[in-house]
């Protein structure tokens, strides 16, 4: 506990502070304060407090965020805010109220200061941090800093839940009764663990049911986790669990995702993994690659990539949700998901090495499936899928993080989109991953960072303005796609303008309609029947207007262009 001395100086230290932080909040507040903005700075500074180990945060009224040239301070403008003993613990009470679990305040320090006048005063609120897996909610919504903002908590609301070993779901345990383990599951584990660790096979055979799951850390005092029911347990385990029916679902689609064949799977998992992928459709496909007369035969699908997919949405699962992993079987792609956020937060993270995340939302079910071989803990199953199906030459993996209530689904494509793509990366075995994942948001028509447009465009691997980048000439003639690429660029404008004199000359006169028919095919393909008619309108202007070569009897809808009359000698 501090004194109002103390706060005082901690006051002046903050005043100096180059910016504000994820721990430290300014507001001028000279009259009042919006209690609703108020209720939200507390969870989200408690939440930062608690990710960033420290013992409060600190919200400061009275005080404007720009520094002074001059001093570098902020300055002091002081605060009538919620004036008096009985105004402050009314606001405590408030706060309290508005925040689940309840949370508040350990100290408001209400600090005089000579810049102020002897009335007003400087608010410092000292907030504690969130309960260790429990981050702070105002009125049902979660608040985090990203440095100077405050916003949804976001991926770190997840990675606050995982502080705490009570939320592990998979981790509680349920029954003494190894009955209810199946044993063809149970030889099926420890295949899997010979594997993973064969210098420990002759230990193995010698270990008990009972030791096997022990050492899996799937039992405490031989009494089973839920974690050992969802692995190996039998089918009439189910009942064990709680008021969930954990369950993996296949699902068969056409190209318009209407179903034609599905299939439940239920305990143990370690053989359920293996029934569904059974399941999916495995056909050969051929590429051919450039230069060559042999087409390049590949499976569809790599069961590497399946297994990852499937294993992490298994390990991920929200189970307390009462969802089922999912997997949904189109003629192009197969689309995975689970229930439950995406604890890094960004795919972008989980590429880059330096921000993996050992972080599991069932680490009991997920350290046991590590040490069976089946998934890692180091982050790099994600940046392998990308990887494998870059090396195979298909598109890389969509995952979509962003859904309402959390889930995560991941697309893996079985076919190509885009053959001149596939025959640039067959070429460009130059290219980074991050390259790679580039073009790979062209050929599917997504928005990519301008930055790293502006760099591929520098680089001369793309050409042409969003949204209807395509693949550079350069890139076209190495991969022997210049007929894909004249379809994909479009003509350029001066031979644009003389498909329209060349209409005009033909027929002594053209409408808008013959004109659009004229131009539209010779467009860039990407464009939308908007864009294109956009562009013939401006085309039209321009050649009306500033080259003077056409001219339109009237105005808008009905409008005939011919030829210009030649210009008078005089």
């Amino acid at each position: 506990m501090i004194d109002v001395t103390a706060a005082a100086r901690l006051l002046d230290g903050f005043r100096a502070l180059p910016a504000e932080t994820e721990l430290l909040d300014f507001k001028e507040a000279k009259n009042s304060f919006d209690i609703d903005e108020l209720g939200k700075y507390v969870s989200a500074l408690a939440n930062e407090a608690n990710l960033l180990e420290r013992d409060s945060a600190w919200l400061v009224l009275g005080v404007k965020d720009k520094r002074d040239a001059q001093t570098g301070l902020r300055p002091v403008v002081g605060s009538t805010f919620r004036n008096g003993a009985a105004a402050l613990n009314d606001l405590k009470q408030l706060v309290a109220l508005g925040t689940s679990p309840s949370h508040g305040f350990v100290q408001i320090f209400e600090v005089p200061h000579a810049d102020c006048a002897p009335s007003a005063r400087v608010l410092m609120f000292q907030i504690s941090p969130a309960p260790r897996g429990q981050p702070v909610a105002w009125k049902g919504h979660f608040y985090g800093r990203a440095g100077e903002s405050l916003g949804a908590l976001g991926s770190k609301f997840e990675a606050i839940r995982m502080q705490s070993a009570a939320l592990d779901w998979t981790a509680h345990c349920v029954s003494d009764d190894f009955g209810l383990l199946s044993p063809d599951a149970l030889e099926r584990g420890r295949a899997l663990y010979a594997k993973k660790h064969p210098r420990r096979l002759d230990e193995m055979q010698q270990w008990s049911a009972e030791r096997f799951l022990a050492e899996l850390r799937l039992s405490r005092q031989g009494v089973l986790t839920r974690a050992a029911l969802l692995l190996f347990g039998r089918q009439d385990a189910v009942p064990t669990l709680g008021d969930v029916s954990p369950r993996l679902t296949w699902q068969l689609l056409t190209d318009q995702d209407e179903p034609l064949d599905f299939q439940h799977f239920s305990l143990p998992f370690v053989a359920a993994v293996d029934d569904l992928v059974s399941k999916i459709r495995i056909h050969t496909v051929r590429i051919l690659p450039p230069g060559q007369l042999a087409p390049l035969e590949v499976p569809n699908y790599d069961d590497w990539v399946i297994r990852e997919a499937l294993l992490n949405c298994v390990a991920h699962q929200d189970y307390a949700l009462g969802g089922r992993v999912q997997v949904k079987e189109s003629p192009a792609s197969l689309l995975f998901s689970n229930a439950g956020g995406f604890i890094p937060g960004t795919i972008d993270k989980v590429l880059d090495a330096s921000h993996a995340t050992h972080l599991y939302r069932n680490p009991c079910l997920a350290d046991a499936m590590v040490e069976l071989g089946l998934i890692d803990t180091i982050g790099s199953g994600i940046k392998r899928m990308y990887r494998t199906q870059r090396d195979r030459h298909f598109p890389l993996p969509d995952f979509d993080i962003r859904q309402a209530p959390p889930a995560v689904s991941v697309r893996i494509y079985g076919r190509e989109i885009d053959p001149a793509f596939t025959r640039a990366l067959l070429l460009a075995s130059h290219l980074s991953l991050a390259d790679v994942i580039a073009l790979d948001h062209v050929q599917k028509r997504r928005p990519i960072d301008a930055k790293v447009l502006a760099d591929l465009r520098r680089r001369k691997l793309l050409e042409g303005r969003s949204p209807t980048v395509h693949i550079a000439a350069a890139v076209a003639d190495a991969t022997n796609q210049r007929g894909q690429y004249s379809r994909l660029a479009g003509l350029q404008k001066p031979a644009l303008k003389q498909l329209v004199l060349g209409l005009i000359d033909r027929f002594g006169k053209a409408t808008r309609e013959d004109i659009e028919q004229a131009l539209l095919e010779a467009m860039p393909a990407g464009l939308t029947a908007l864009q294109k008619a956009n562009r013939v309108k401006n085309l039209l202007s321009e050649m009306s207007n500033k080259d003077k070569a056409i001219v339109a009897n009237r105005r808008g809808v009905g409008a005939v262009w011919t030829r210009s009359p030649p210009l008078s000698k005089d």
